[in-house]
């Protein structure tokens, strides 16, 4: 009897021992193919290095803390145990371990804060017309063979308002959305309201316009939309152009970015819109005239970037600058944005594209607005002198 209690217990020793190795197997023989987390990442450990100058000592005990810190931050099973543990929780409780995400009703939703509405960020009355009247002016000075659009994404708030509760939903006339629509048009700008057609079109859509597992324009509603700013467009400069060529999956299928709020979870087995449905594009890019635009956006564009859509319907030279900070060119890779000549992008430009996600429409324009004003202002300045030049960016 004691020498079988004697045997389990080396056995178990021996089991715990080995369950022990395994993550300094995978750490000693860089065994490290596990889906990477998504989002940012803090670094704990660059935190301290930093803070200390990045001078580490060992009578301080400064370089221990920070190596065990380093060591936790990259063992090689730190994802799949981190998805492990998010899932778990994510499941058995409904707790998510991600920043600014909430789910409702088995709805992701991604807000700044938690009591989130259109109230919350509102920038002024004051601050929307003179977004607004610098635009006009802009405007102005291009003439109407450059074209400004405004196009307003589209927002899971409106889509999906019957899975949130009400502080999320609590409307007023004091939103950024709301103000500057209606300033812009009251000023004669040219606007694309894509929420209230996304709305419009909703029950008769033949696959979700917005997914629920994701905060963009779904694959195939990016191509509803393109669709609608090329006829706008066309109207505009009185000219044809390329619509979007596409077949639509007839089972499921889904982009990344179709899924993107749902990968921000970092669980093992991520939730789904199981009506999602892709786009098949055809081999060759139909003929036809392009748009040669300017496009300043946040990530919304990035669904057209990653897809055939922006080689069918825009040229080559189109830039489009995310976020007003990073040029994504035609291969979605990042570029900077230095020695870039503003005015004389906008004035080869058969149109201006400024793409605003309604959640970030206190920051609309992304800083452009002010940029391009600012470079008139120096335009007609040095005309006046006699001079004739652009300011680069």
């Amino acid at each position: 009897m004691v020498a079988q209690e004697h045997r389990s217990s080396k056995l178990l020793k021996g089991l715990v021992l080995l369950f022990l190795c395994v993550p300094l197997s995978f750490q000693l023989f860089h065994w490290r193919n596990f889906t990477p987390l998504n989002g940012v990442q803090d670094s704990k450990a660059k935190e301290l290095k930093d803070s200390l100058s990045g001078n580490l000592d060992w009578f301080s005990g400064s370089y221990q803390r920070h190596t065990e810190v380093y060591l936790g931050e990259n063992l090689a099973v730190k994802n799949p145990l981190v998805r492990l543990r998010n899932q778990v929780e994510y499941s058995v409780f409904g707790k998510i371990n991600a920043q600014q995400i909430y789910a409702y009703k088995g709805n992701l939703f991604r807000f700044y804060s938690a009591d989130y509405n259109e109230g919350t960020s509102f920038i002024g009355q004051e601050a929307v017309n003179e977004k607004v009247r610098k635009l006009s002016k802009i405007q102005a000075f291009l003439g109407e063979s450059h074209p400004i659009i405004l196009a307003i994404a589209p927002s899971k708030t409106y889509f999906y308002a019957e899975d949130l509760p009400e502080v999320h939903t609590r409307k007023t006339d004091q939103s950024n959305y709301k103000a500057i629509k209606k300033e812009a048009l009251k000023k004669g700008l040219h606007v694309i309201d894509f929420n209230t057609y996304f709305l419009d079109i909703k029950k008769s859509s033949m696959s979700p316009l917005i997914s629920k597992s994701g905060i963009h324009w779904s694959m195939y509603g990016a191509a509803l939309a393109m669709d609608s700013l090329v006829g706008k467009v066309e109207k505009l400069k009185q000219s044809a152009y390329s619509h979007p060529t596409y077949t639509l999956d007839k089972t499921y299928r889904f982009f990344y970015n179709d899924n993107d709020l749902a990968q921000l979870l970092n669980v093992l087995s991520p939730p789904n819109d199981s009506d999602l449905r892709c786009l098949t594009f055809p081999a060759q890019t139909p003929g036809g005239k392009k748009i040669r635009a300017l496009i300043i956006s946040d990530s919304f564009f990035d669904v057209v970037s990653m897809t055939d859509l922006r080689q069918q319907l825009f040229t080559p030279d189109t830039k489009y600058l995310y976020y007003f900070n990073t040029r994504k060119d035609p291969t979605n890779n990042n570029q900077g944005l230095a020695g870039m000549n503003l005015l004389e992008e906008m004035e080869k430009a058969d149109c201006i594209i400024l793409l605003n996600d309604i959640v970030n429409m206190e920051n609309f324009g992304f800083g452009f607005i002010e940029r391009a004003y600012s470079e008139i202002q120096k335009e007609k300045r040095s005309k006046r002198k006699g001079a004739n030049f652009h300011s680069p960016l």
